[in-house]
């Protein structure tokens, strides 16, 4: 289910954004085809934990006790069990100008059609009533 600060970027792949980070979570199939992470990149994948595991923009893996500064393009990938099965928690460092490109993308989306759009809804008009007492 979607909520309205959450986005549909690829098919299976939900975007919302968090301070200064962009999390996307879906199954890991789609987040591969979408190219956020690697298959190698994935937590339980040889070489990284079971729950977490997180990388530089540069596709190397930072180990415990680096530096724990919030570097753009830094890469936290989390595994969460839940109803649905193992959901996959990409949590992706934004730069400032990317930031920026997203916040405008959302305000251009609300300022397109103010109102939330209700399907199956019948107006509230003066001959509402007369026609439920017709019926």
């Amino acid at each position: 289910m979607v909520t309205p600060e959450q986005t549909e970027v690829f098919p299976g792949v939900l975007r919302h954004v968090e301070y200064r980070m962009a999390v996307y979570v879906g199954q890991a199939q789609a987040l591969i085809a979408a190219g956020l992470v690697m298959r190698q990149q994935l937590p339980g994948q040889a070489g990284n934990g079971r729950g977490m595991c997180t990388y530089d923009a540069d596709g190397s893996k930072v180990h415990r006790g680096c530096s724990r500064s919030a570097s753009a393009g830094r890469k936290y990938i989390v595994a969460k069990r839940c109803a649905e099965g193992l959901l996959i928690e990409v949590r992706l460092v934004l730069s400032p100008e990317r930031l920026e490109a997203i916040d405008a993308q959302r305000v251009r989306a609300s300022v397109c059609w103010p109102f939330p759009v209700v399907v199956g809804h019948i107006p509230n008009t003066p001959t509402r009533p007369a026609l439920l007492r017709a019926r």
